[in-house]
Order: structure tokens, then C-alpha cells, then sequence
């Protein structure tokens, strides 16, 4: 296979992933799932950029689409002064435009667009060269707010900066400042921070940020705020630790430390040794059903604690959290995630777009920067994820990193894309709306497959992002679902099909071909609030819909038991349920 330059393979989940061989614990989930033909062929080139409504400091991009034996997946947006500098600024949701915004004025740019299939090859790139528009303007913008930085150090040599945005609304970058010296120059939309390396050990330094207009004014400095480097060979634990593929009698304990280390998870009396490495991932085995585990993690000297919860058995009630659309560092994914950890729900099922990226790759390199995975997931969900198993579905976003997020979050299955577990007395079946679905695909042979082999679970429920029934816009029920899934779903007696994609919440009734009916329907839910901003309902509310919202950030909590099932709304800001419905079997 021959990708053009620069290009990478997302990671196959049978690959190494911090040095770990997944295929070893490949075997922990309940259901195997076949894996698609791989697909090698790169989508067509984009066609002629052209640029319009050219501002001081903005200008839209358009271009005709590219195309794809499989599908287009995005465009990558690239950014720099020439074409050998350009680096990836963004990637777009399959929309062949983009609106690039907080420019320089007088500002000469080259962009370049590439197309992306859901296997991650990348098409080759098409430039545009732009110069802004010129700008009389000698005010300078308000500093950023010294209360928002904070620094955090990572090693001996790195220390990790970032800051809240500048009240100003024409701001298109930022300098920081160590110790009074210009260290870097950030230009939006990259993320507002920076990781200083090559730093000397067990040292203060001290640091302030200035914002910069599109004229090129330069606001005050922020209040200075200080950190020291640790002392050379000092190990944290800097991500996790963080529980994932959980069956009855094994789970998935991961953990990352600063350095490379030797690690450790001791659990159930006994101790698993890792070698050494910064991404740590020992599979546990051997444990019994419905048991609470805790655990210690070790890297080196330091330690790091959690829970695991094995699967429940038949006849146990239990609640799990489904939440979609979330990663994007918002107060609404923060108060989620606080009140997941403490719902008393025993896993995490999301419904995909799980994490945001700001601008390019979203985790380029952990032992030299702090990522999207850094402040975007793990800062707002570490105390959730150390005790509640994570069990992840794919959305479009976890296309657009060159397979980062499943070396970071090995999911179940011989793939990263769908697969099947057993709860109690449920069966949850993952799929991966970003794949093909249609009949004769790999994916609807699991699917049809998976659904049937488990007819004697007391419940059967759907997870997958891109919903079937939505009334938020004329577009946003997907086609693909509900032309060949919700058929399936309906012959193979699922109750509930969970998803996200739009930002909102919505509840159908039961329904059987789009239909509301008494009994023997499919209950759909979109619970898509997760904290990443609102999709507004643009269409009158249709007969199938039961209850919707567009204006608190939630979280679907999901309690089964044997006889029945009870789908909760919970608002994010005050912890309380804004909807709920029971079904029963």
C-alpha cells in the first residue's frame, strides 16, 4: 500500500499499543467480530480552492468534493506561510468548505486541502495561496486573565502552560513569555496552550502570555505565575489509571507514566508486573463475576488507585452511563463527568465524538506535549474512568487522529470499529456508523449476527453514533441507519438504540417503522449533550417524538433489570432528571 507522504494507517487493534500485543487480551469481550476488507485506495484529490469574503482577518474557503470508493470521511485543513510550513489547523465534518478566521492582517497564507476516507488514507493536497486584507488599527486587546493560567509540571524538562482566551473578540494568536523572554508564538485555532521542553531540572520558572490582535497589537502581559521542573527522574502518573474492556472475569488496567517505567497493577492478592514503557496497559484475568476489585497501579515508586467492577450476572440489576459528543473542554463535559463518577453506574458507554480535536492531530506526542487527550478527556474524567469501564463508540471526530485514539483506548473485538458485550441481563451491541452498514458489509454480518446470538438475553440494546430518528434538522437522521439498520433492529427485537452526533436530547416512542406503537417497539434515545454546544431544533416536533431538549448539557442513565429498564436524562448543571422512560421486555 502506498499513502501519500506524511500519511499514516490508523493503528489495526491488533497491533502493539504501548508496547502491549492487544491480541493477548483480544479475547476478553464476550463477542469477536470479523474484520472489513481493508480498503488502500486514497479518495481523489479536492478540486480548485476558491476563496471568498476576504476580511483583515478571515476568509472562506470552498472546493469541490472529492470522492471515494468507500466514503469521504473529512478534509484536513492545512495552514502555514509557505507550502513546506503548512501544518494541519483543522478537519472538517465531510463539508467541502471552511471559514478560516482570526488571520493577520496583511498576511500572506498558504492553504491546502486533503481529503480523508474512514481507513485514514489521505488523498493528495490541493493549495491556495491568500493574503489579507490590510487594517488601520492601533488598539491593543485585553490581556488574557492571569487567574486562567495554569502550569503544571510534566518532567525534569517540560512544563505544561495553559491559559483562558482574551476578552477581546478580534485576538488571532498569543505569545508566551518564560522568565520575560518570548518562548513561542501560538496562532488560532490551535489550542490555548503550550508544553515548554528542555528545561533544566528542579528549577522555577516563571511565565505570562500576551494576546495578539489581527493589526499585530500586543495586549499587556498576564499576571506571571510560577512552576519548578521536578528533579531528574522523577515519575508521575500523568494519565489514568483507566479501566476498559471488562467482562466477568477480566478488564483492561491502563495508565501512562511521564517517563518509561516499569509498572505494575496489583489486584485480587496478587501483582502483574509491565515492563517498561510510558503507556501501560496489563490485562487482568481470572477474576469472578460481580465483584468489586480494587487495584493499585505503580509506575516506578509512585502509586495510583481504582476500582475494577466485573460484569454483573443474570437476575442483577445495574445502571450504566451513555453519553455522547462530549470531549471538548467545556463546563458542560466537566459537570458530566462529575456527576457520572458519582451516579453509582458500574461503566461508561458512549455514543462517539468522544473527543474534539482544537485544531490539528489531537494527541501529536505525549512525552513532549500536552494534548486534546490531556485537556479535553482525561482532566474531566480521571476519577470516572478509574472505576468505571470505559467502552467507547466511534463517531466521526475518532477519524480525524491517525488511529491515536484507539492506541489510547484499545476498544473490544478484533477491530476498532464495532463489537458486543454481556451485562446481566443485557446484551449491548456497539456498531460504527462512520462504516459501512448496508447488507453484505462486515459490519451488518456481525451486527446480524451478534443480534441473533443473543435472542435469549432478557434485553438487547444498540449503541451508535449517528441516529437513526432526529428532529433537528432535515439531515440529521442518518439514512444508512434507519434504511438498513432499524429493519435489523426491529426483526432481532432490540429495545433501545442509544446515539448521539446531533448536540441535543430527543426521545422517540416506540416505534416500528418510524411509527409509534403500543407494544413490540424500538425505543430510540439521542442523548448528544455531552458538553460539546447545541444543535437547536429547526423542525416542529414530529408524531414519533416523545420528548426533546436543546438547552442543558446531559448524560442518559441507563438502570436494567430484569423485568424492566429505565432510561434517565440527567442535566448536567444540576444533577437532576429532566426525562425518564421505562420499558419492559
Amino acid at each position: 500500500m502506498v499513502l501519500a507522504a506524511g500519511v499514516h494507517r490508523a493503528l489495526p487493534l491488533s497491533s502493539r499499543i504501548g508496547g502491549v500485543a492487544l491480541l493477548a487480551v483480544a479475547g476478553l469481550v464476550a463477542s469477536a467480530n470479523p474484520a472489513a476488507a481493508v480498503d488502500t485506495s486514497p479518495p481523489t484529490e479536492p478540486g480548485t480552492i476558491t476563496v471568498s469574503g476576504l476580511t483583515s482577518s478571515s476568509a472562506a474557503l470552498a472546493w469541490a468534493r472529492s470522492t471515494d470508493d468507500v466514503g469521504i470521511e473529512g478534509y484536513r485543513v492545512y495552514r502555514g506561510s509557505t507550502v513546506t510550513s503548512m501544518s494541519l489547523i483543522a478537519t472538517t465534518d465531510a463539508v467541502a468548505s471552511y471559514s478560516a478566521s482570526h488571520l493577520y492582517a496583511s498576511g500572506s497564507y498558504v492553504f491546502g486541502v486533503t481529503a480523508i476516507d474512514a481507513a485514514n488514507n489521505e488523498s493528495p493536497m490541493r493549495t491556495v495561496a491568500v493574503t489579507t486584507r490590510a487594517v488601520s488599527d492601533s488598539t491593543a486587546p485585553a490581556a488574557p486573565s492571569g487567574a486562567s493560567m495554569t502550569l503544571h509540571a510534566f518532567s525534569s524538562t517540560r512544563i505544561d502552560i495553559t491559559w483562558g482566551a482574551s476578552s477581546s473578540s478580534d485576538v488571532s494568536g498569543y505569545r508566551v513569555y518564560r522568565n520575560g523572554v518570548e518562548v513561542a508564538r501560538i496562532a488560532l485555532p490551535n489550542g490555548l496552550r503550550y508544553s515548554d521542553n528542555g528545561l533544566a531540572a528542579a528549577t522555577s520558572y516563571a511565565y505570562a502570555v500576551r494576546a495578539v490582535d489581527s493589526a499585530g497589537n500586543l495586549s499587556a502581559a498576564s499576571s506571571a505565575k510560577a512552576a519548578t521542573t521536578l528533579p531528574t527522574d522523577t515519575v508521575l502518573i500523568a494519565r489514568g489509571p483507566y479501566v476498559s474492556n471488562t467482562t466477568g472475569t477480566s478488564a483492561l488496567v491502563s495508565w501512562w507514566t511521564n517517563l518509561a517505567t516499569t509498572g505494575s497493577v496489583t489486584i485480587a492478592g496478587r501483582t502483574i508486573t509491565d515492563s517498561s514503557r510510558q503507556h501501560h496497559a496489563v490485562a487482568v484475568t481470572g477474576l469472578s463475576p460481580a465483584t468489586s476489585y480494587p487495584y493499585t497501579v505503580a509506575g516506578g515508586s509512585v502509586t495510583a488507585t481504582g476500582v475494577v467492577r466485573t460484569a454483573a450476572t443474570p437476575g442483577q440489576t445495574f445502571s450504566f452511563a451513555a453519553i455522547g459528543d462530549f470531549g471538548g473542554n467545556s463546563i458542560g463535559e466537566k459537570q458530566n463527568a462529575t456527576n457520572i463518577a458519582a451516579a453509582g453506574t458500574q461503566f461508561i458507554q458512549t455514543l462517539g465524538d468522544n473527543i474534539y480535536p482544537a485544531a490539528g492531530l489531537p494527541d501529536p506526542g505525549f512525552g513532549r506535549t500536552y494534548s486534546d487527550f490531556d485537556q479535553r478527556f482525561f482532566k474531566q474524567f480521571a476519577s470516572a474512568i478509574r472505576s468505571q469501564t470505559f467502552f467507547p463508540a466511534n463517531g466521526n471526530k475518532e477519524y480525524y487522529g491517525n488511529g491515536e485514539f484507539w492506541s489510547a483506548f484499545p476498544m473490544p473485538g478484533t477491530n476498532h470499529s464495532w463489537y458486543g458485550y454481556d451485562w446481566a441481563d443485557a446484551h449491548i451491541l456497539v456498531l460504527d456508523s462512520e462504516q459501512p452498514v448496508a447488507p453484505g458489509t462486515a459490519q451488518y454480518a456481525f451486527a446480524q449476527s451478534d443480534l441473533a446470538a443473543h435472542q435469549s438475553a432478557r434485553w438487547r440494546i444498540v449503541a451508535i453514533q449517528r441516529p437513526p430518528y432526529s428532529s433537528a434538522t432535515s439531515n440529521s437522521s442518518s439514512q444508512p441507519v434507519q434504511q438498513y439498520l432499524v429493519p435489523l433492529f426491529q426483526a432481532q427485537h432490540v429495545q433501545l438504540v442509544l446515539s448521539g452526533n446531533t448536540h441535543d436530547y430527543e426521545r422517540s416512542h416506540p416505534l416500528v417503522d418510524g411509527r409509534p406503537v403500543s407494544t413490540g417497539g424500538v425505543t430510540y434515545i439521542v442523548s448528544g449533550g455531552g458538553g460539546n454546544g447545541f444543535n437547536p431544533f429547526a423542525l416542529a416536533q414530529p408524531d414519533w417524538s416523545a420528548c426533546r431538549e436543546a438547552v442543558y448539557y446531559e448524560f442518559a442513565k441507563v438502570t436494567v433489570a430484569p423485568d424492566h429498564l429505565t432510561v434517565e436524562a440527567i442535566r448536567a448543571d444540576t444533577n437532576t432528571v429532566l426525562d425518564t422512560t421505562t420499558l419492559t421486555p
